[in-house]
Order: structure tokens, then sequence, then C-alpha cells
């Protein structure tokens, strides 16, 4: 009489088919729960990004635009802290770039050959009358580009009043997973409010 069975070698072939099975499921399962919790992770630190920047507005609707810059470093959010996380944040001016920056061979030569924009605007201006023309051609720039120069001649009296008007508020989020430092910026700019004109005819009546 024979018994059938497995023998020892089929055993041990089945047992590393499966142990190389379950080892391959634990790897994936143990990446997914790394994914999901990095993924909170950042979830958070959106959040508490978004809650300093409010913070931010706040300070500056309540005190006004700082003259040259404000910063700081704290835990993100003052009413709702989360350990772990912490915020560097600042509160600078902006310097804009000045209007046609590298042509400074042109500027010098501006009085010697008539180029100064007074001129070439009167010279625009007398090409479209004489042409009979309407006066939005030079407007569009087909005749001497009076946009461009109009933006050329008003653009450093504004550079100083809009950058005193603007602030560039940053937070950097950082917190820490395992050995590892993680973090990203969020920029916004912050513009003055200007009060709102009332009509003090309306008023008067009243």
């Amino acid at each position: 009489m024979t018994r059938s069975g497995f023998t020892l070698l089929e055993v041990m072939i089945a047992v590393a088919i499966l142990g190389i099975s379950l080892t391959a499921i634990f790897s994936s399962e143990v990446g997914a729960a790394n994914i999901a919790a990095r993924a909170r992770r950042q979830n958070v630190a959106v959040t508490l990004a978004r809650c300093k920047m409010g913070e931010i507005e706040e300070i500056i609707a309540i005190e006004g635009l700082p003259a040259l810059e404000k910063k700081d470093t704290d835990s993100c959010c003052e009413h709702a802290p989360v350990e772990g996380y912490e915020c560097d944040w600042i509160v600078d001016r902006i310097i804009l770039p000045e209007f046609g920056a590298g042509d400074d061979e042109s500027e010098d030569d501006e009085g010697d050959d008539g180029n100064n924009p007074k001129e070439i605007v009167n010279a625009a201006v007398d090409e479209v009358t004489e042409s009979g023309g309407p006066t939005e051609q030079a407007i569009a720039g087909q005749a001497g580009n009076l946009a461009m120069l109009a933006l050329q001649i008003g653009f450093p009296i504004l550079k100083p009043f809009l950058e005193e008007q603007v602030r560039r508020a940053t937070v950097t989020v950082r917190w820490t997973e395992g050995s590892k430092q993680r973090g990203f910026d969020v920029t916004q700019y912050l513009v003055s409010d200007q009060p709102a004109r009332t009509d003090e005819s309306a008023q008067e009546e009243e």
C-alpha cells in the first residue's frame, strides 16, 4: 500500500513562494502607509501656511504696512499650533526694476541727437496730424509708439508710489519627516487699503 503526499522539496518551495508573496504585500502596505502619512503632514502644513498668512493679513490691516520689513519665527497658527511644525515669515518691501534698464547708451545720447521723450511725442503727434489719421493710431503704436513713451515718462514717477503701497509676505513652513527636513514657501503680495471717498454733498443733504 502506497501513500501519496508532499515531499520535503515541494513544501520548501511552497513556503518560499508564500514568503516572497507576503514580503511584497507587506512592503506595498508599508509604502502606502508612508505615502498617506506624508500626505497628511503636507495637508497640515498647507493649512498652517494659510492660517499664518491670514494672521499676517490681520496684522497688516491693524498696524498698516511696515516701513521696511517685519519678520518672526513661531508655531505657524497662534490659536491652533501643531507640534513639530514651525513657520518663518517676513513682510518686506518690493523693489521694482528700472524701466528700460540696459539702455544706458541711448539715455546718454538723448540731449545730443534730439531723441528726448518730449521731442519724440511731439514728432509723433505731428506725423499723425499731417497724415490725417486719428489720434488713436498714435496710442496704438502706429505712429511713434506713444503708449510706450508715456509709460517710459510716467513709470519713474509712479515707481516710488507703487513700492510704498505694496509689500511681499513670505511664509516658510518647516517640519521633520524621519531624519529629513521638509518645507515649502508661500508668497503673497499685500496692497495698502485706500479709504473710500465719501460724497460730502450727499452727507450734507442727509
